[in-house]
C-alpha cells in the first residue's frame, strides 16, 4: 500500500492573547519529508503509531508535513494557509503514480483567524484533493470540538480513549489497522455525529479516576465491541475554544449500518447529558491548598496548577501560587514552569551562584497573576531539553531552549524559568536541571490532567488548586460570544 502521512495539529485558546504564527510552530514541531518518518519511530504518539504500524505492514509512507504549536491563541490567516498549503500540495504530488490512502494526525480544536473549524477545513481540502474513493483515516485528540464538515471528510475518525492521553499510538495502530479493512473491502464505514449541548472542564474529563467521564468511556468501549462496530469517539471536547461547535461529541461508526450508528449515537449522548451535573469540579483555593500541606511527607505533595496550563492555552508565566509560597514560607517546594524570557536574560547576567533582582513572571496578560519583583540566586543555567520515560509521548524529545532555576525566598523556592512555554508532564523536566523530584516536600505542575500519568506514581497525595487562569475549570468566568447556545452550564435552561 501507498499512503500518504501528515497533519497540523493545534489546541485553540480563544480567549489566549498568544497569537499562534508560523514560529509557534518551528518551536515545537515542524517536520518535513524524511525526518517526519525518522523522528516518529518508536515515539509513543499518534503519529508514531501510524509509522510503526505502517513499517510492520511494510506500507511504503509518502511524508508530507507534520506541525505542531503548543496550545495558544488563534492560528494566524496566513500560517493556516501557508502550513494546509504545504500539506495538500504534498497529498496532491503522491497522487503520482497512485496513492491508496491518506493518513492524519490532528488536534480536532484548531481554529485560525479567518476559520472557526480549521480542521474541518483542512479535511475539506484534502478530500477534494483525492477525490471521492481515496479513503482518508483520521487520529484526533480527545478534546476535539468534532464538527459535521470534519465528519462528511474523513472515512475513518479516532479520538483517544485516554485522559492522560495514554493510548496515542494505540489509535495511531487502530488507524493503519481501520484503514487496511477498509481498502481490503471488509467494512464500508458509515457516520453518526451527536453534539450533546455540554461544556466539559478539564479536571473532570479525567478517564484514570472516579469521574464520569471514566463511567461513560467505559460504556463507549462496551458498545464498540458489538458486532458490526468499526469504532466509538467520545471526544470530551476543548471548552476553551470559543466558536459554535465546541463540547461534548460522539461519533459512532458503524460497517454499512446507519440505523445501528444513530442508535448507538443516541444512547451514548443521552447517557452524558444525564450525566452533566456530574462535571462539576471542586477545587481548594491556594491557601486552603498550601494548608493541607503535612508538615512531613516521605514523598512529596504535588499541587496542579490546573488554571494556568499551558498545555490548554494557559500564559505559562502566571505567579499566583508562587507568591502564597513565598509568603507562607512553605518549606522545599519546586515550580515549574514560570515561562519568561525576560528573566532567563537576567538570570544570565547574574550568573550561576550569584544573587539578582528579578521581575518574574505575569508578563503575558493581567490572567494569572501579577509579576513578582523578588531576590533570587541563580541556581542553573542552561539549555533546557530532556526525554520523556513516563508513559505519556515515551521516547519524545522536549527542547525549551535557554532556562534557568531560580532559589527565591526563605525557606528557598526552586523555580524553573524557561525560554518556551510547556505542560509540565514528566519527572524528567526537573531531573534535566539538577533537582530531584522526590526529594522535594513539594511540588508544583502547571497541568490540568497529563501530569497524573507520571507524578502519581511519585506524589503521596495530588491537590488540584483553584488558581487563576485561562484553563480555569470555572467555565462561567469566560465570556463565551460564538458559541451555540443553549449550552450547559452556561444556561441555567440546558440544565
Amino acid at each position: 500500500m501507498r499512503v500518504a502521512i501528515g497533519g497540523i495539529s493545534h489546541e485553540t485558546n480563544t480567549f489566549s492573547s498568544i497569537v499562534t504564527d508560523l514560529s509557534c510552530f518551528q518551536q515545537r514541531t515542524l517536520l518535513r519529508g524524511s525526518a517526519m518518518i525518522a523522528g516518529s519511530r518508536g515515539v509513543s504518539n499518534a503519529l508514531g503509531g501510524m509509522v510503526d504500524a505502517a513499517t510492520e505492514r511494510r506500507w511504503s509512507l509518502v511524508p508530507t508535513l507534520f506541525a505542531s504549536a503548543t496550545p495558544s491563541g488563534k492560528v494566524r490567516r496566513g500560517t493556516f494557509e501557508a502550513l494546509a498549503n504545504e500539506l495538500v500540495a504534498g497529498i496532491s504530488a503522491a497522487m503520482r503514480p497512485r496513492l491508496d490512502g491518506v493518513l492524519l494526525a490532528l488536534h480536532g480544536a484548531m481554529v485560525s483567524e479567518a476559520l472557526s473549524d480549521a480542521d474541518g477545513e483542512l479535511l475539506r481540502r484534502v478530500r477534494r484533493a483525492v477525490g471521492p474513493n481515496v479513503p482518508i483515516a483520521v487520529v484526533i485528540d480527545s478534546h476535539a470540538n468534532l464538527t459535521p464538515l470534519m465528519v462528511a471528510n474523513a472515512d475513518i475518525l479516532l479520538g483517544y480513549d485516554t485522559y492522560p492521553h495514554l493510548d496515542t499510538a494505540e489509535r495511531g495502530y487502530e488507524a493503519i489497522e481501520l484503514l487496511d479493512h477498509l481498502l481490503q473491502g471488509v467494512i464500508r464505514p458509515i457516520h453518526a455525529l451527536r453534539q450533546v449541548p455540554m461544556l466539559t472542564p478539564l479536571p473532570a474529563q479525567r478517564t484514570d479516576g472516579p469521574t464520569p467521564m471514566r463511567d461513560l468511556m467505559r460504556l463507549a468501549l462496551d458498545l464498540e465491541a458489538r458486532p458490526g462496530i468499526v469504532a466509538i469517539t467520545l471526544a470530551a471536547g476543548f471548552p476553551y475554544s470559543d466558536i459554535r461547535d465546541a463540547g461534548l461529541a460522539v461519533l459512532v461508526t458503524t460497517n454499512a449500518d446507519q440505523g445501528l450508528a444513530n442508535a448507538l449515537a443516541d444512547q451514548i449522548a443521552t447517557a452524558c447529558w444525564a450525566r452533566r451535573h456530574d462535571f462539576t469540579t471542586d477545587l481548594l483555593s491556594i491557601p486552603d491548598a498550601l494548608a493541607a500541606i503535612p508538615d512531613t511527607t516521605d514523598r512529596p505533595i504535588v499541587l496542579a496548577d490546573v488554571a494556568d496550563n499551558p498545555g490548554a492555552g494557559g500564559s505559562g508565566d502566571g505567579t499566583a501560587i508562587l507568591a502564597v509560597l513565598l509568603e507562607q514560607h512553605v518549606a522545599g517546594a519546586a515550580l515549574a514552569v514560570i515561562a519568561d524570557r525576560q528573566t532567563v536574560v537576567r538570570a544570565s547576567e547574574v550568573g550561576i551562584g550569584n544573587l539578582g533582582t528579578f521581575i518574574l513572571g505575569g508578563k503575558t496578560d493581567a490572567l494569572h497573576g501579577a509579576p513578582l519583583v523578588v531576590e533570587g540566586r541563580v541556581r542553573w543555567l542552561g539549555d533546557l531539553s530532556f526525554t520523556h520515560h513516563g508513559p505519556m509521548g515515551t521516547g519524545a524529545r522536549s527542547r525549551l531552549g535557554r532556562s534557568a532555576v531560580l532559589e527565591i525566598g526563605d525557606p528557598v523556592v526552586l523555580v524553573v524559568v524557561t525560554n518556551l512555554r510547556t505542560q509540565v508532564l514528566d519527572p524528567e523536566l526537573f531531573r534535566a536541571v539538577g533537582i530531584v523530584p522526590e526529594q522535594q516536600r513539594v511540588l508544583v505542575v502547571k497541568s490540568s490532567v497529563h501530569f497524573r500519568a507520571a507524578f502519581e506514581p511519585l506524589a503521596a497525595r495530588i491537590i488540584e488548586v483553584d488558581g487563576p487562569g485561562l484553563s480555569s475549570p470555572n467555565l462561567l468566568a469566560f465570556p463565551y460570544r460564538h458559541i451555540r447556545r443553549p449550552i450547559w452550564p452556561l444556561d441555567a435552561a440546558a440544565g
